[in-house]
């Protein structure tokens, strides 16, 4: 009962890193040619952030899982997947946007 508790305190972590990686994605996509609020750069560094904490996450969930000798979380697993895809994905249309002008 106690190894469920412990996961779940992690997964608000991964819930706001895909809240902050869909508000880049919005962002981008809705970004007006001569009004950008936000660069690539920027993008770029959110994205590399969220990914390097989440991934940071995930490997001390498994270091947690180990020494507890308990199963590992896989929904917190499934989270940092979704977090790498959106920041992979922010990249991709960053690059679009980018080639079009």
């Amino acid at each position: 009962m106690d190894s469920v508790v412990i996961f779940t305190n992690f997964r608000p972590i991964y819930i706001f890193f895909i809240i902050i990686q869909a508000i880049s994605l919005i962002n981008i996509i809705s970004q007006i040619k001569h009004h950008k609020p936000i660069n690539g750069y920027a993008i770029f560094s959110i994205s590399f952030i969220c990914s390097a904490v989440s991934a940071f996450l995930t490997y001390q969930i498994g270091i947690l899982s180990d020494e507890l000798a308990i199963g590992g979380d896989p929904v917190s697993f499934d989270m940092f997947i979704v977090v790498v895809i959106m920041s992979v994905v922010n990249f991709l249309v960053v690059l679009r946007n980018t080639k079009k002008e």
